[in-house]
């Protein structure tokens, strides 16, 4: 049967979409974005929190934050779904799963749905409209192959160049990454670098049975995402709701870089409040003055 899902190199020529309605905070020259998020020590995310409640240091020194919001922020987001040999088993459950996390968009939300197994598959619709969404999930998923899991985050990032604002990358995989294809890019460390020098948002999801590839959750530490794994029979729906929730309710933070060296810079966003950690990502590439 023929498949209908453009593969990795037609996806990518495709135009992005048009921008979004809502307002979308930009990284640039003038100040480093963060997306920041808060949870206390029971575990509830903290949606209340003030710019005073705040501190961000630099290379270990206090800087000066210019911008700050807690209004939620549209999500531009690539799904990328493990249809290697082995997810055969939990093919209906992961594809209603990634339903409910389609359902779960607002307006002005984004998605690309993507699959990797036997090839590397991104859809050429970055959307908002749910209906165009739930057909490459009835239609367009294939289980089959290995696990080439850096090839497709890699992938899933690149198809995002050029979007405004937070751009997230949300893999669900059943266990470590196999080799990748021949004629694709993308190594764990030219993933490492893209999310670093691009600003992207890395999210994980392992399926029950097989542990999640150590630098993949590494990674998504480092990016201010995060991982989970499932434990047996879990609700999968709930975890992607999860993910849901964390974006919306993130604090948006920017400052104006110290240096325009051009290097990486080690970054650190702090709760004054006692009982609170943020979470965001753990460095950035500071511009380079002219």
């Amino acid at each position: 049967m023929a498949r209908a899902l453009p593969v990795l190199a037609a996806a990518l020529l495709l135009p992005a979409a048009a921008a979004q309605e809502k307002t979308v905070f930009r990284s640039g020259v003038q100040a480093v974005m963060l997306h920041a998020t808060v949870r206390a020590d029971d575990g509830r995310l903290v949606p209340d929190l003030v710019q005073s409640d705040f501190e961000v240091r630099d290379e270990g020194r206090p800087v000066s934050i210019t911008v700050f919001s807690s209004d939620p922020q549209p999500i531009t987001v690539v799904l990328l779904l493990d249809m290697s040999g082995s997810m055969e088993r939990h093919f209906l459950r992961v594809r209603e799963s990634s339903k409910h996390f389609i359902d779960a968009l607002q307006p002005g939300d984004r998605a690309r749905i993507g699959t990797f197994g036997i090839e590397v598959a991104l859809s050429p619709w970055l959307t908002g409209d749910k209906r165009i969404l739930h057909r490459v999930l009835n239609e367009e998923l294939w289980p089959g192959g290995g696990t080439p899991l850096w090839n497709a985050v890699y992938a899933g990032m690149k198809s995002l160049d050029g979007e405004p604002g937070r751009r997230v990358v949300l893999a669900l995989t059943d266990g470590r990454g196999s080799p990748g294809l021949p004629g694709l890019d993308g190594s764990s460390g030219k993933a490492r670098d893209k999310a670093e020098d691009d600003g992207f948002i890395l999210y994980a999801i392992g399926m029950e049975g097989s542990p999640l590839d150590g630098e993949i959750v590494s990674l998504a530490g480092r990016t201010g995402g995060g991982h989970f794994k499932l434990e047996a029979a879990a609700d999968l729906s709930a975890t992607f709701l999860r993910v849901v929730e964390e974006l919306r309710h993130q604090y948006v933070i920017g400052f104006p870089p110290p240096r325009s060296d051009g290097k990486l810079h080690d970054v650190d966003v702090r709760v004054k409040k006692p009982g609170m950690t943020a979470r965001a990502r753990k460095n950035y590439r500071a511009p380079r003055g002219s």
